[in-house]
């Protein structure tokens, strides 16, 4: 990400990808750190859309991601809201968008993708009970190449799709598996609770309070709530 918002400053063009076998100091949403050893994908792609669909390219990198897992291994993965991708409950994938904005347009906007290809999470304590890689569902060594084959190209049709004002939520939200529960999302200092019972066309999560009133909500951290 760093050497990409370097190269987006700097006039690289749309499309422009950087790819690490392995990072030191990978980072995730929220200010986390990102385990990044080798045998997990991070690519960022620095991108040049309207205003109206940077909040969209979270749909374009989370959905792109769960199409290429699927293609490459056949698995199956769902999306928790905002963009993580899970397989069987456990994260494999998790995504990191940064945007400049120069008045009211877009300067340039980079996803960042990461994926869990071969390595074993039970190696690292910290994430053995909530990370999972496509190795060890697989239980045998899956080709990175080929899973970043398949994330470039989705990304592309999905973009492009985007820019030309085609639908892409509708998918999206199908893969989400956070809807129909009762949750709690923390952004920032603030905790909101409720049932969570849909997303907009933008992607914003509609939580539905005890009160009755509706809260719409950009991002944040879901857990579910007892």
């Amino acid at each position: 990400m760093d050497i990409a918002r370097k190269a987006a400053r700097e006039g690289a063009s749309e499309g422009t990808i950087v790819v690490a076998e392995e990072q030191t100091a990978g980072r995730a949403r929220l200010g986390r750190v990102w385990i990044n050893p080798p045998g997990v994908i991070a690519v960022s792609v620095i991108l040049h859309p309207e205003m109206s669909q940077l909040l969209r390219l979270t749909m374009v990198a989370s959905l792109a991601t769960s199409r290429s897992i699927e293609q490459a291994t056949g698995l199956r993965s769902t999306i928790k809201w905002p963009n993580d991708v899970l397989i069987n409950g456990k994260k494999v994938s998790g995504i990191l968008t940064e945007s400049a904005l120069r008045g009211q347009s877009v300067d340039w906007a980079i996803i960042g993708i990461g994926i869990n290809v071969n390595f074993d999470p039970e190696a690292y304590p910290e994430i053995a009970n909530i990370a999972t890689s496509l190795s060890a569902e697989m239980g045998r060594e899956v080709s990175q190449l080929n899973v970043l084959l398949h994330l470039l190209s989705e990304i592309e049709l999905l973009y492009l799709a985007l820019r030309r004002g085609e639908p892409i939520d509708e998918e999206w939200r199908c893969k989400l598996e956070t809807l129909g529960k009762v949750v709690q999302v923390k952004t920032g200092t603030q905790v909101e609770k409720g049932y969570a019972e849909g997303v907009d066309n933008d992607g914003a999560l509609l939580l539905r309070r005890s009160d009755g009133s509706l809260a719409r909500i950009i991002a944040g951290e879901v857990t579910l709530h007892p």
